[in-house]
């Protein structure tokens, strides 16, 4: 079992103002760790870091810093790096989370609602982890968040899937490249989960993918503790959901059998006749 999960390490957590960023710096500040957390909004951080500093929540030891940044800009994240490294020496923990979705039907997407989405959370993660991981010591981890829509696609999120599907490859090729320093790398895969992003989600996306057969989301929390149990314990993929590890199992053995599946589970956007093009 790993290490770095410990009173008195250090952890850097991107998007950990809100959703699962925020509920695995709880995790890590109620067990005595100093935590990192790196986002846009300075509001949003600043009220994360409050909450994370109650008494109640966290160990009298572990300390909570904030930076405002854009990790899909390089230059914002080398600003970034100035500020954390006078405050930490080594970072046991990297937790790559921060992401947008936008979903459409790629025919719809306007250029920055498809460019964000391979900007922030593919080359956001790609620049976080290339610019800190200098700092990361053998018998160190990183976490990298990616999708069940990074395992199979689904209509309306061909950016998002893209990028996600990005993340995995690359996730796999740096385990590799970090077997001689042990730096663990470990890349998530959940569904739906119950954070402000998801519920943006669902307003934005258009009629035809509202379904009311979608499972339940589950809690910010729960998925923070089974990806850092997981995670400690050397798993490389992680999912967190019995219905994807079903899906990953099935794709493997039947692959023709659960394309035809998920082509009957996924929505899809209706044909249009040729008296409605015309």
């Amino acid at each position: 079992m790993n290490k770095w999960l410990q009173h008195g390490k250090t952890a850097l957590i991107t998007g950990g103002s809100s959703g699962i960023g925020y509920a695995i710096a709880e995790e890590c500040v109620r067990r005595g760790m100093n935590v990192i957390i790196l986002a846009r909004r300075i509001e949003l951080l600043k009220e994360a870091k409050k909450k994370l500093e109650e008494p109640a929540g966290r160990s009298s030891s572990a300390t909570v810093k904030i930076v405002s940044a854009d990790v899909s800009s390089i230059h914002s994240i080398r600003i970034a790096e100035e500020d954390v490294r006078r405050n930490i020496t080594s970072i046991d923990l990297l937790v790559n989370c921060a992401g947008v979705v936008k979903p459409a039907l790629l025919e719809d997407f306007s250029d920055s609602d498809m460019n964000n989405q391979i900007q922030i959370n593919l080359l956001g993660m790609m620049n976080v982890t290339r610019q800190f991981l200098k700092y990361i010591p053998a018998g160190g981890a990183i976490i990298n968040f990616s999708s069940a829509l990074g395992l199979f696609g689904m209509a309306g999120y061909t950016a998002y899937s893209a990028s996600k599907f990005g993340i995995i490859g690359f996730s796999d090729a740096l385990r590799r490249e970090l077997l001689c320093r042990k730096i663990s790398v470990h890349v998530v895969c959940p569904a739906d989960v119950d954070t402000p992003q998801f519920k943006q989600e669902h307003e934005d996306m258009p009629d035809w993918m509202k379904t009311e057969s979608r499972p339940d989301a589950i809690s910010p929390a729960v998925v923070a503790q089974k990806v850092l149990r997981a995670a400690q314990h050397g798993k490389f993929y992680i999912l967190t959901n019995g219905s994807v590890k079903f899906l990953v199992i099935m794709l493997r053995f039947l692959p023709g059998l659960t394309k035809v599946l998920l082509d009957g589970m996924f929505p899809r956007p209706k044909a249009v006749s040729s008296d409605e093009q015309g």
